[in-house]
């Protein structure tokens, strides 16, 4: 069960659904006063149809109900495709190129959400079950709903400036994930993400997003945040080949409010991309 809260409408309510790992991730953060993050992980039921688990993760949790200030679900799935901004303004534009990236196929049950990432020029299109997304909708009327990467893209188009003009690669890593956001200086270059564990699978990813987009060369730089054990393996597994690879530390406003660092890193950085 989660904390009560006395008065939620000074809070913001964050949510990761994890369509694969089968977990929903919450974060409530204060708005006003003293800073502070409550964060939990809610397991989802393996062997129960996706919209079962989530009515039976959010009915046992009812303070996930509650009136909050704002809430925003971010969705962890394989079935997403980036967009240019031209294609993800368009509708019929947008479910063409799901149907052709196979995250959507005409004939499937599936709900399609598109959000833009500021100032990149990329929309990430995902796909996600239609019932669940529909329960999503009714229960948190008011909720965004988007995509992981999208915020990982937003977050740190803006830091890549401050870091140069040389090739860049993000990593953002838990246990068992991983988000690459690769730019040529300061112009987004790629995004993609990728279930694994072993920081040799995270490594070849890292490595093979930077060869796909066109940066690798002797300059490049690997950037790594995300939960601190995961982090430091794929920087140690990192260093063992490429000669600029930096740890990147979770946001001096996320650790004032003495949030679990091992929360996933888009809940972290949610309240300084909205």
């Amino acid at each position: 069960m989660l904390t009560a809260i006395a008065n939620p409408r000074l809070w913001r309510l964050e949510m990761l659904l994890d369509t694969e790992e089968r977990a929903l991730h919450v974060a409530a953060v204060s708005t006003v006063g003293e800073e502070s993050m409550l964060c939990r992980r809610i397991e989802l039921a393996p062997e129960m149809p996706l919209l079962r688990a989530l009515e039976d993760a959010v009915y046992d949790n009812p303070m996930l109900l509650a009136d909050f200030d704002r809430t925003t679900i971010l969705v962890r799935t394989p079935a997403f495709v980036l967009l240019p901004e031209e294609v993800a303004a368009d509708p019929a534009a947008t479910a063409d190129a799901a149907a052709l990236a196979r995250i959507a196929p005409e004939t499937s049950r599936m709900r399609l959400y598109t959000h833009l990432a500021p100032a990149t020029g990329v929309g990430v299109c995902f796909a996600l079950d239609s019932e669940a997304a529909l329960f999503l909708e009714r229960t948190f009327a008011d909720a965004r709903i988007a995509h992981e990467l999208t915020t990982g893209i937003a977050y740190f188009a803006a830091k890549a400036p401050s870091s140069g003009n040389s090739p860049k690669v993000f990593a953002v890593v838990s246990a068992g994930h991983i988000s690459l956001m690769a730019f040529d200086g300061a112009r987004l270059a790629g995004a993609t993400a990728y279930a694994c564990s072993e920081a040799a699978d995270m490594a070849y990813y890292a490595a093979a997003t930077a060869q796909v987009c066109g940066i690798a060369s002797p300059e490049l730089q690997f950037y790594v945040a995300g939960a601190p054990a995961a982090r430091d393996t794929l920087v140690h597994t990192l260093r063992g080949f490429a000669p600029h690879v930096m740890p990147w530390s979770a946001p001096s406003e996320a650790i004032a409010t003495g949030a679990d660092l091992n929360t996933p890193f888009s809940l972290l950085i949610l309240p300084l991309c909205e």
